[in-house]
């Protein structure tokens, strides 16, 4: 009889399936904790790293704007004590930007980089070891200054003198002659007539040589100086030879030579002095200018790196979402393997707690990378990605400051003009296929070079203020593009608004502006800041470039300035208002 083989038990299979288990379990486990180690890694080095660089390049940034602004500040200072205080700024501005330099080396992993940093720190070391020297050339530029000013106030006492004591003597002269004329001493008074004569030469020739010193100018270049020294002293020597016969005239002369002479050919007379002031002052503005350039050297490289780094972190994003995809598909495996309770738990644990927050986190910045500034962040339950969603609140903060300085325009807070030519070209693309009608209203502020020389740049700056701020808040200007054009100009463009609308928006524009009621002494209009205003239209059918829709609307506005300005001035529209002035029609 033959024997069946014997069957395995059960045991033996439980403690083999429990075997491959286990081995499952540990392989499984110990690969999930290699990608959450290098997922928690990466999310370190997101946070720790690459977002301190952008916060630390950025102060670099501002750090070395502020230096710039320092250098040209010690180019105009008033007093010494200025001086000294710009000095001191500018020998701690330097520290501050070295500190940022070595926790940048210390933050940055490119070998490349970290050169270019250690770099820059020479330059630093170069620029700060310049200061003392640049200390006393400031130094030296502002005593030769003060010399020089103290020689042409000098002459100008002088000069008061001398004319009051030569009119009072030919005043003299001139009683004494009457007197003799009266007595009919004519010998006498012939005499009297010639010393008058030779007196009143002699004042006008004075009055040459002081003329002459007064237009030496410390600021001016030292060949004019130089030609104005060879005129002075020309007519210095004839006023010392002018003859004079009347001893009293020719003690009044000696005496006034003597008071002359030393600030004409003293050994640090006025012209002396003003050559002084005027190349000291430029070896200080040489060393300043390399102080300068330094300055913008790491401003220029810290914006570079803020790109460089903004870069990184959306590679790093994907990488991270790739990973985390991985780490998805392994754990759902390990969950098939296991019982379905324990599939069911596990599976629920990582979906809630780490896939969908990854998932959410790694969506997120992607939203924040394509400028998705209103993308909500996930919210976590574990601090690691609660750190990372921190560190994404930050850096869409930034990339919102970001984008909002290279659109806004910086003083008015209107858009800039890049920012509008972009969105009139995508305007001028879609509008034969969206919009029956696109109008430009371009603007200008009356007379305001004038304002600005009357009441200041500051005064001015705050009016283009207050004028864009009543521009932006009228509930017409509500989602339009309001831009800075240039200076003092603005422009606006409308969709799917036909002239007549867009004429009566100009309109409303103008009178907001008058109702601002801003002083303005220049101004033939109640003595008020206005604006002049051309408007130009296209149709869906008229093919138009940016430049030449721009260039109607210019022209439009020229013609609202040659019609005695605070007026509009559109196309194919005649605007009558009472305090508007008439405006004739216009055709492109």
């Amino acid at each position: 009889m033959r024997l069946k083989k014997p069957l395995g038990s059960l045991k033996d299979k439980l403690r083999l399936l429990l075997f491959i288990t286990i081995l499952l379990t540990l392989a499984i486990g110990l690969t999930s904790i290699g990608l959450s180690q290098n997922l928690q890694y990466k999310l370190d080095h997101l946070i720790n790293k690459d977002v301190s660089k952008i916060l630390y390049a950025l102060e670099l940034s501002k750090d070395s704007q502020e230096l710039e602004l320092i250098t040209v500040k010690l180019k105009s200072f008033s007093t010494d004590k200025q001086r000294v205080e710009l000095l001191n700024k500018l020998s701690e501005q330097w520290v501050e930007i070295e500190k940022k330099l070595l926790t940048l080396i210390n933050l940055e992993d490119d070998k490349t980089q970290i050169q270019q940093l250690h770099n820059h720190l020479d330059s630093i070391k170069l620029a700060t070891e310049q200061i003392p020297l640049l200390e006393q050339l400031t130094e030296i530029a502002q005593e030769a200054q003060i010399q020089a000013s103290h020689l042409h106030l000098n002459m100008n006492l002088i000069e008061k003198g001398f004319s009051r004591a030569i009119s009072n003597e030919l005043t003299q002269l001139d009683q004494m002659a009457n007197t003799q004329l009266s007595q009919q001493k004519y010998t006498q008074l012939q005499q009297s007539i010639d010393d008058h004569r030779e007196l009143s030469d002699f004042l006008h020739k004075g009055v040459q040589v002081f003329r002459l010193a007064a237009e030496v100018d410390e600021g001016a270049d030292n060949h004019i100086n130089n030609q104005l020294q060879r005129e002075t002293m020309r007519h210095y020597l004839a006023l010392k030879h002018h003859s004079i016969s009347s001893v009293t005239a020719s003690e009044i002369k000696q005496d006034w030579l003597s008071q002359i002479r030393p600030n004409l050919i003293g050994p640090s007379n006025l012209f002396i002095s003003s050559r002084d002031a005027l190349n000291s002052s430029r070896i200080a503005n040489v060393h300043l200018e390399i102080q300068a350039e330094a300055a913008a050297e790491i401003a220029l490289f810290s914006s570079v790196l803020v790109k460089r780094v903004e870069q990184q972190v959306e590679v790093e994003g994907r990488q991270l979402k790739n990973d985390s995809i991985a780490f998805v598909i392994l754990v759902f495996f390990a969950g098939v393997l296991y019982t379905f309770l324990i599939w069911l738990t596990n599976w629920h644990f990582i979906a809630k707690g780490i896939i969908q927050p990854v998932i959410a986190t790694s969506n997120a910045m992607q939203a924040i990378a394509n400028e998705k500034q209103n993308a909500p962040l996930p919210q976590a339950d574990n601090l690691e990605l609660q750190q990372m969603v921190t560190s994404l609140e930050t850096l869409r903060s930034y990339a919102a400051q970001v984008k909002s300085i290279s659109e806004i325009d910086g003083l008015t807070g209107a858009y800039n003009r890049r920012f509008f030519d972009h969105k009139l070209s995508q305007a001028l693309t879609s509008v034969v296929h969206l919009d029956p009608f696109i109008s430009i209203i371009l603007f200008d502020v009356d007379n305001f070079k004038q304002f600005n020389d009357r009441y200041g740049h500051v005064t001015g700056d705050q009016c283009l203020k207050r004028i864009t701020k009543a521009i932006k808040n009228m509930p017409e200007m509500q989602g339009q593009i309001f831009a800075r054009f240039g200076g003092e100009e603005f422009i606006v463009f409308l969709t799917s608004t036909d002239n007549r609308i867009a004429s009566l928006i100009a309109e409303l524009m103008r009178k907001e502006i008058v109702k601002l009621a801003i002083p303005h002494a220049d101004s033939l209009h109640q003595q008020i800041i206005t604006i002049s205003v051309g408007v130009n239209t296209i149709s869906s059918d008229i093919g138009i470039t940016v430049e030449e829709l721009i260039h109607q609307a210019d022209l439009a506005l020229y013609q609202a300035k040659a019609s005695g300005k605070n007026t509009i001035y559109p196309n194919y529209l005649e605007v009558q208002d009472p305090t508007c002035r008439k405006v004739t029609e216009f055709k492109a």
